[in-house]
């Protein structure tokens, strides 16, 4: 849209608001907006979080996996309102999916109309602390991986994949909270957005890498324990980058990964399974690199 500019006579400039978006944003309760500069655009902000709206899915045709991916995707995304229509009983399955979805719930079923409502209005504004508290608990749930894998190895798949949906259940609410608080700096809200979905991947990666080892036991060779002990260095050098913007850390995060790499190649006949186990710890490695890219041009 194109708003009129207004020459003032102290030589400053105005335009006015859209009265749609200054209702929608309770302008009057906030009087103070933020206006950030980039390059020929003005980003003017409210600092309140964004409303997420209602979207209606036919589930029809979904299975119960389809229908996670979709529930999970449209709370990550920011809604409010998730609608699902099905002819056939969907209760059980958005009951348990809702059940691991930080404040969600089923709020009402009638006539194959699903309704699932964000009930918490968890307050998304602190996003440092959130980012901090998912970081932290991937850094503990591959502790506890090393601890188990190298230590009674009494983990079973069932305690395993609760683990795995905690860690889960944070990543999502973070990916949700940079949607609904980082509109108003679009290429930082896709940086940190990238940032989070990394994290959660690096957290899918030593689910793998642990439930290998839950599930087939391999013979593992000495140096894996080294090999993941690296790893968890490179992803907690990552971390301290992030949080304190030295420079210096960066070339310490690309030794720590090269080792990691060089010992995967230290011996050609072990056992498949362990072969695997590296794969999933090199991977672990190299995006905790990657993490590096992210955070300088955030920080830029």
């Amino acid at each position: 849209m194109k708003r009129k500019v207004i020459k003032q006579a102290n030589q400053a400039y105005t335009i006015t608001l859209p009265i749609d978006w200054v209702r929608k944003n309770s302008v009057d309760k906030n009087p103070e907006l933020d206006v950030i500069e980039s390059g020929k655009s003005l980003i003017v902000n409210s600092s309140n979080p964004v409303a997420g709206g209602s979207v209606s899915i036919d589930a029809n045709e979904l299975e119960g996996r389809e229908i996670y991916l979709y529930l999970n995707s449209m709370y990550a995304k920011g809604y409010d309102e998730m609608i699902f229509n099905s002819r056939k009983d969907i209760s059980s399955t958005l009951i348990k999916a809702t059940s691991v979805l930080i404040g969600l719930a089923l709020v009402s079923e009638s006539n194959g109309k699903y309704v699932i409502r964000d009930i918490g209005g968890g307050n998304h504004s602190n996003l440092d602390e959130i980012f901090k508290r998912v970081f932290q608990m991937v850094l503990s749930f591959y502790d506890s991986a090393i601890g188990d894998i190298f230590g009674k190895e009494d983990e079973t798949n069932q305690s395993l994949d609760n683990r795995d949906i905690e860690v889960n259940k944070f990543c999502l609410y973070l990916e949700r909270a940079i949607n609904k608080m980082t509109y108003s700096d679009s290429i930082n809200g896709r940086v940190m957005f990238t940032y989070a979905f990394s994290l959660e991947r690096i957290g899918d990666e030593i689910h793998r890498l642990w439930r290998t080892n839950v599930k087939y036991h391999p013979k593992k060779p000495k140096y894996l324990k080294e090999m993941m002990l690296l790893s968890k260095e490179a992803l907690e050098k990552s971390f301290d980058l992030y949080f304190q913007s030295d420079l210096k850390i960066m070339p310490k995060i690309y030794a720590v990964r090269d080792k990691a790499r060089k010992l995967s190649t230290s011996d050609a006949k072990i056992d498949a399974f362990a072969s695997r186990m590296m794969r999933y710890v090199v991977k672990v490695a190299e995006d905790a690199t990657d993490l590096c890219h992210l955070t300088m041009v955030r920080k830029l």
